[in-house]
């Protein structure tokens, strides 16, 4: 029926669409769409996320080490910038857990910026790879006009994400220490237009977002009795079409688990 159903919302869908859905009762994977890799949009964050809390496993850093918010990181007053970051005052000392809290909940781009300096591109990037995601890529930081000019991006895999939310599930992302305070902060997440939206506002999700102009991304392991992960990205078609879609895919979901 899930299949069927999907397969049928999905026929007359112009643009780029990418659904990975696994049922964790059984293990079952299935992948829906015309491609897997998107533009990452803020759904990117996960990897500096992922990376923090490798890297504080590891005793590499500490969640208590402080930095002061400095002008350079300011966007310009004309340039959009989502978060709260943006609204303090230059000089203010942040905690390396007041970033990773800020891009988890609210996907704050200058919380994220910091995040990236911190953590560094290439030390992100190896990291995912050795997980083998691969086709996850953070290539540069958000609103970095002079890369974005050049057609630099960052990308996500819509399968990748899947993968590392089971592993999130299973206690097996990093450990079992960092699988579980990376879901519970992800539950915490503020965006639910999409996924969350079919839900119970008590429903606990885990998930991470990402929304611009062109892409809608919506990610993350459902947590009710019939428990199951939902990664899905849209790409190339009406921002408010895209997000009615996937809460349709959402709630087909949502049926089919018998919830």
């Amino acid at each position: 029926m899930l299949i069927e159903a999907v397969t049928d919302r999905l026929s007359n869908v112009d643009g780029r669409f990418g659904i990975d859905y696994i049922d964790l009762r059984n293990g079952k994977e299935l992948f829906f769409g015309n491609t897997h890799i998107f533009p990452g949009s803020g759904a990117i964050m996960i990897m500096p996320l992922v990376e923090c809390f490798r890297a504080m496993d590891a005793g590499e850093i500490n969640e208590k080490a402080v930095f002061p918010l400095k002008k350079a990181a300011f966007p310009k007053e004309t340039d959009e910038s989502y978060g709260v970051l943006r609204y303090m005052h230059e000089g203010i000392r942040i905690t390396l857990s007041d970033l990773y809290n800020l891009v988890a909940t609210v996907s704050d781009n200058m919380a994220f910026n910091m995040m990236v300096d911190i953590l560094g591109i290439d030390r992100i990037n190896l990291t995912f790879k050795s997980m083998g995601y691969g086709d996850m890529k953070l290539n540069r930081k958000i609103n970095d006009y002079a890369l974005m000019k050049k057609g630099v991006q960052n990308y996500i895999s819509v399968k990748d994400m899947a993968a590392i939310f089971l592993r999130m599930y299973k206690g097996q992302l990093i450990s079992e220490q960092v699988s579980d305070r990376l879901i519970s902060l992800l539950k915490q997440h503020q965006r639910t237009n999409a996924i969350p939206y079919v839900f119970e506002e008590n429903t606990s999700i885990a998930h991470i977002t990402g929304y611009d102009e062109d892409i809608i991304i919506d990610g993350g392991i459902v947590f009710t009795e019939e428990p199951f992960i939902l990664v899905m990205a849209a790409q190339d078609m009406d921002a408010r079409k895209a997000q009615m879609i996937m809460r349709d895919i959402t709630q087909i979901c949502k049926i089919a688990e018998g919830i």
